[in-house]
């Protein structure tokens, strides 16, 4: 069953976040991703849905209406929880202090427009059509809030390009950040 995402989910999502999606969010750890989730549910302009059964969170998918300035709009809701665990990961990790700032400035998120930012299905329950469910349950949302298009990007190595091009998604751009390639693509609802 799809539903939105509670309080009582974000343990899971973003144990599931950590373990299945690869980037410099899953690197800073579960009490980041913990409080990330915790706060997107207090901004109206994200959404977060869990595929769940038998209490389980298998899959789920996170998406923003307007994607400019969004490190910035989530850092600031709590700063002195997010800079608490930034500072101890900093600390612990400082060959990563540019890295850290460099995605504050994440080109996507300079441009704006509504973004699905995270889909994840669970290793095990993967081939299921979960992540096809997730993703049609996106742009339901999106066309509910009048939007009538979204972006993705996506890490080029990944299997994922295939799922999104398989969706309907178009490539629009590709670009370098943080030294690797990134695929954005875009699909009209």
């Amino acid at each position: 069953m799809i539903r939105k995402l509670s309080e009582f989910d974000i343990q899971q999502v973003a144990k599931l976040h950590k373990e299945e999606l690869s980037g410099f969010l899953p690197e800073l750890g579960k009490e980041f991703l913990n409080l990330f989730y915790e706060t997107s549910t207090e901004m109206p302009e994200m959404f977060t849905f869990v595929y769940e059964e038998k209490g389980s969170v298998l899959g789920f998918v996170s998406g923003v209406t307007d994607a400019r300035g969004l490190n910035k709009k989530i850092l600031l809701r709590r700063p002195v929880q997010f800079g608490y665990i930034l500072l101890k990961y900093l600390i612990t990790h400082p060959h990563k202090t540019g890295i850290f700032f460099r995605i504050l400035t994440y080109p996507g998120f300079s441009k704006g427009g509504a973004e699905l930012l995270s889909v994840a299905v669970a290793e095990d329950f993967r081939m299921r059509g979960i992540g096809r469910k997730l993703f049609l349950k996106t742009a339901e949302e999106f066309k509910r809030r009048s939007i009538n298009k979204f972006k993705i990007s996506v890490y080029d190595r990944l299997v994922a390009n295939k799922f999104y091009l398989k969706m309907g998604c178009s490539l629009v751009t590709s670009f370098d950040f943080l030294g690797e390639r990134m695929n954005y693509f875009e699909i009209k609802i």
